[in-house]
């Protein structure tokens, strides 16, 4: 066997610094310069867009048309494999995340685009420097600069390689490991593979030019087939590849070969004549010459290069069985493309080296194959995997082939635009794993400066609230949940707090059914701010700055006018004396007030003003009582001291006489009556007990209003304070709305409220909702520094009705201000259709949706599709969920779409065992782990050791929990060797149900079963 040296086919560097390049130039063995640009394929694996494939092929096509004439465009896709290295952290759930995927394998792909100039194929045998000018040099490196600028403005991420860049990829290519420092054994070529120390490689090359065997026509993408919902989605020409498994590496090598275009027409020309000539004699000869005129024509019309192509595969196998299953599996695949592959690849050395980054020149004529650029870079690999966020707030989800990823849900697509508000919008139906994921979700976000409030009613996640030490509330008729949604300060008083109590009030008196009437809300929003108003300004001389008429309109709400104040104010000034109504001076003698006064009585009496239309009886009344007054000198010297009272009173407030003194006038009764008015409807607390006594006093003089009295079918007072009556002090919900919540709530920072206890009430539940959805708010104003999340799960139903669709808006809109978000969680499709409240509140008020599998909604999903603004590349995405080829060598997980702004992708909810535990929303999981956390007294060490049970059973994790369930305690060596004896002694049987039975006959507990059969087992 031949033993010689490898020669490297580079003979050095060009280096950029010296030259101030922003680059390094290779060096190649025949002197020609190559220049490299690392680039990320811009088509991220599953995005199923056919736009985005066919916009990277548009920019492949202007590299091509940039580099020009007698250049050569290499492209190689490296796809290798790599372990996850675990994160250290200090949150023990999310250091079990990272060590469960601790060592996974995942594959990786980088993209290199080497530019070098053509080597006459004369030349190659004998390894000739061929006609190197610093002109042409030159045009290279502005070329490729320009090819730089153009993948920069296309998001295609370029960074052009310097030596060490270099060094890296012929090292990893010569070694074939891409994973660590390369090393280099030794290399055996034969015909059919080549041997690089221990492993095995072999080379694909996709054309056998003697039969060229491709398809008559290509696209720049293809179609994700064998599983229906997916048929439709857009997928990469070459996406097979991502399925492969058994590999070390795979590198894609694509080639375009760019000669003179008017040599290589005129030599087109040619052939074509010598078919035209030889065509009456074999008629395959006239197809040929049609092809090359229509290639010719094509070329005129389109201005498309005629190029020189090559596309090879070579792979690494850790054996010669796995080689020889890629390469099966790899022919497959292409052939299902139409491409059968060359069976004359014995140059197995010679296809590898022109895989080495730079070393396409080494390729020989007969390895290339002539076409159109257009129809070449058909064959261009355009897919890139996901990769982590860059930001300093993530959650991590796994990608579609099973490691961590790390997502910015919030601040980076803020940032850049792609949403305007952090809302989001979760559906799924039941068993999805919705509950799950939010689990998932708030535990990672409770890593950061979060407080999150959650309205649940399935008690999906008190796992993770004991794990993480929040408050879980329940309702119950002997602890109720207890809220004072009236109880404000000043700076909090604004409309949208008076619409929230005005639908609060409503729903307590007519539920969350009926419909608010415009009467009817008017009327509860003055009576709101009437209540607050006379809270807030009592004493504090509020009027004193008012004008009025503002004054005036504010009477209006009390049943007082300014006609009432009017004549109010007339008759105080216009009141007579009993001297003038005798018409006797004031010191007349007792006699003449006796002679003038029977007079007047005489002329007063009703007897003789029997046919006067304009008799007045009170004249008669008040002009006897003068006469019995002043007649009477004990009664007469009262009088008039009382009189001198008033007449030095008119001294300081004088008659008014003009128009200055009428007004002033009327703005001290207007303050005197507003004074009036405080002492009597004085508010001394605010409450609902507070609220419902100003109800009382308020409304019977607001709705009998002197000029638009309310009619009792428009307002019925009675039956609405009779209602609320149950929500007043005595009444039987009387602590609900009166009592404040802990102030401890406060500054908790995680809040689960868990109202399943009251979702059948029909009157209770949409009313304590919507209390913890305002308590929230007050949160969130109170603590500005820290993210907020409220997140409503089924209770949501509750609220949503045409009533609160105000409200959630309000919510919905102000929480963004405040570092917030809301999320509402549901799963029924009806939910969702026709419901005027999610679509105009819930949903144009979300830039982000979560969506798990919906199969489920297949047949209507045109309906979601329209109302979530889904196009059809979303809705394919949506439906590769859970139906990838993506399970292998993964524990159990489940996918779920996220749309942030206009494009969403497709996450992994995959998490640790432990994680598991914690989320799960199983009753006798959740319950066999809380005897763990009792007797243990610590969440993570108590998940610690269940799960270190469950290996020490050496059983699944439903039979550990079945035993711990049935032992009521965290189990011991006794209740495993009794497990164990009683799996052996009924083999093949149910061991739960035999347990059972003897439980019964016995009638005793699991524990003293255990006991009692110790013999038998130790």
């Amino acid at each position: 066997m031949k033993k010689k040296a490898f020669e490297i086919p580079f003979i050095g560097y060009d280096r950029g610094q010296d030259y101030k390049w922003n680059f390094d130039v290779l060096i190649g063995q025949y002197g020609n310069p190559v220049i490299g640009i690392k680039i990320k394929n811009i088509v991220e694996q599953y995005s199923a867009d056919p736009d985005m494939y066919e916009n990277f092929h548009t920019i492949l096509n202007q590299v091509v048309a940039i580099i020009g004439e007698n250049r050569i465009v290499q492209k190689l896709d490296i796809f290798s494999k790599k372990q996850y290295k675990a994160e250290p952290s200090n949150e023990f759930l999310q250091q079990k995340y990272s060590d469960h995927f601790d060592g996974r394998l995942f594959k990786t792909i980088d993209t290199i685009l080497l530019f070098t100039d053509l080597i006459d194929d004369k030349l190659k045998p004998k390894k000739k420097q061929y006609d190197f000018t610093e002109k042409n040099y030159k045009d290279l490196r502005d070329k490729c600069q320009k090819v730089y600028m153009l993948l920069e403005q296309n998001n295609c991420e370029p960074k052009f390689l310097h030596v060490e860049d270099f060094e890296y990829y012929i090292g990893g290519t010569l070694s074939m490991n891409f994973t660590k420092m390369p090393l280099f054994d030794n290399l055996k070529a034969n015909n059919e593979n080549l041997q690089i120390g221990n492993d095995f490689v072999k080379t694909i090359s996709f054309v056998d030019v003697e039969n060229i065997d491709l398809p008559s026509s290509v696209d720049t993408f293809s179609y994700l087939g064998g599983n229906g919902s997916a048929a439709d989605t857009a997928v990469d020409n070459f996406s097979f590849i991502n399925e492969l498994e058994n590999y070390k590496t795979i590198i894609y090598n694509q080639v375009i070969s760019i000669p003179a275009q008017a040599q290589q027409q005129r030599d087109l020309d040619k052939k074509k004549k010598r078919h035209e000539g030889v065509a009456a004699n074999n008629p395959s000869n006239g197809i040929i010459a049609d092809e090359i005129g229509e290639l010719l024509h094509n070329i005129a019309l389109d201005g498309q290069l005629v190029v020189n192509a090559h596309f090879s595969m070579v792979f690494s196998a850790a054996s010669f069985e796995e080689m020889e299953n890629l390469e099966s599996m790899i022919e497959n695949k292409l052939f299902t493309k139409g491409i059968i592959v060359s069976k004359n690849a014995y140059n197995q050395l010679e296809l590898w080296r022109s895989c080495i980054p730079g070393n396409a020149v080494e390729l020989r004529q007969y390895d290339l194959f002539m076409t159109t650029s257009e129809a070449a870079l058909c064959f261009f690999f355009k897919e890139s995997y996901p990769v982590n966020e860059e930001s300093n707030f993530y959650l991590r989800f796994t990608d579609r082939q099973g490691v961590p990823l790390k997502i910015d849900p919030a601040d980076l697509p803020m940032s850049s635009g792609r949403i305007n508000n952090r809302n989001k919008f979760v559906l799924g139906p039941s068993g999805s794993g919705k509950s799950f994921l939010m689990n998932n979700i708030v535990e990672q976000y409770l890593t950061y400066n979060y407080d999150v409030i959650i309205v649940d009613t399935g008690d999906s996640y008190s796992g993770t609230c004991s794990y993480k030490g929040g408050r879980y509330i329940q309702y119950t008729e002997e602890k109720p949940i207890t809220m004072n949604p009236f109880l404000m300060d000043k700076s909090e008083f604004n409309i949208e707090k008076i619409e929230f109590l005005t639908n609060l009030i409503f729903l307590i008196w007519k539920g969350p059914d009926a419909t608010m009437t415009s009467e009817q809300k008017s009327i509860l929003d003055n009576v709101l701010m009437s209540y607050y108003h006379q809270y807030f300004n009592n004493g504090t001389e509020w009027y004193e700055s008012k004008l009025t008429d503002e004054l005036l309109l504010h009477l209006r709400k009390y049943n007082i006018h300014s006609e009432d104040i009017f004549s109010e104010v007339e008759n105080e000034n216009n009141q007579k004396t009993y001297y003038d109504i005798l018409e006797i001076p004031f010191d007349a003698p007792t006699e003449e007030i006796k002679i003038k006064g029977r007079k007047k009585i005489a002329e007063k009496h009703p007897d003789k003003n029997k046919n006067n239309e304009n008799y007045d009886v009170n004249d008669f009344y008040e002009t006897y009582a003068a006469y019995e007054t002043l007649t009477d000198e004990a009664k007469r010297k009262i009088y008039n001291e009382t009189q001198m009272i008033l007449i030095k009173s008119n001294e300081i407030i004088k008659r008014p006489e003009t128009a200055d003194d009428w007004n002033e006038s009327m703005r001290h009764a207007i303050i005197k009556k507003i004074k009036d008015l405080e002492e009597k409807l004085s508010v001394p607390e605010l409450s609902f007990n507070g609220f419902y006594e100003y109800c009382d006093k308020f409304l019977p003089i607001y709705l009998n209003n002197k000029k638009h009295n309310i009619k009792e079918s428009e307002f019925n007072l009675r039956t609405f304070l009779f209602v609320l009556n149950d929500f007043y002090k005595g009444g039987r919900y009387g602590t609900t709305l009166n009592e404040s919540a802990d102030n401890t709530l406060f500054d908790e920072p995680f809040i689960v409220f868990e109202i399943d206890n009251v979702k059948d009430n029909p009157k209770l539940f949409p009313i304590v909702t919507l209390i913890i959805m305002d308590t929230f708010i007050q949160k969130m104003r109170l603590r500005k520094d820290r993210r907020k999340a409220l997140i409503i799960e089924e209770a949501w139903k509750a609220i949503a009705s045409k009533l609160m669709g105000g409200y959630i808006l309000y919510l919905y809109k102000t929480v963004r201000k405040f570092w917030g978000e809301a999320v509402v969680v549901t799963q029924e499709l009806d939910d969702i259709i026709g419901n005027a409240v999610v679509k105009d509140s819930i949903i144009n008020n979300s830039d982000t949706f979560i969506l798990l599998d919906q199969t489920k909604f297949k047949d209507n999903f045109d309906k979601i599709a329209s109302l979530l603004s889904l196009n059809k590349v979303e809705q394919n995405k949506i439906f590769t969920i859970n139906n990838l080829n993506n399970k292998h060598g993964r524990s159990r997980f489940k996918e779920f779409y996220m749309k942030r702004g206009s494009k969403g992708e497709v996450y992994g909810n995959e998490v640790a065992l432990e994680q598991y535990l914690t989320y799960t929303t199983e009753k006798p999981e959740k319950s066999a782990v809380e005897y763990y956390v009792k007797s243990l007294g610590n969440y993570d060490k108590a998940l610690e050791v269940f799960v270190k049970d469950i290996q020490n059973l050496g059983d699944t994790l439903p039979n550990l929990v079945s035993l711990v369930n049935l032992y009521k305690k965290p189990i011991d060596n006794k209740a495993i060797a009794f497990f164990k004896y009683m799996k052996k002694k009924h083999a093949g049987q149910n061991v739960w149900k035999a347990i059972n039975i003897q439980l019964l006959n016995e009638q005793i507990s699991f524990s003293e079963l255990v006991n009692s059969k110790i013999n038998d087992y130790v």
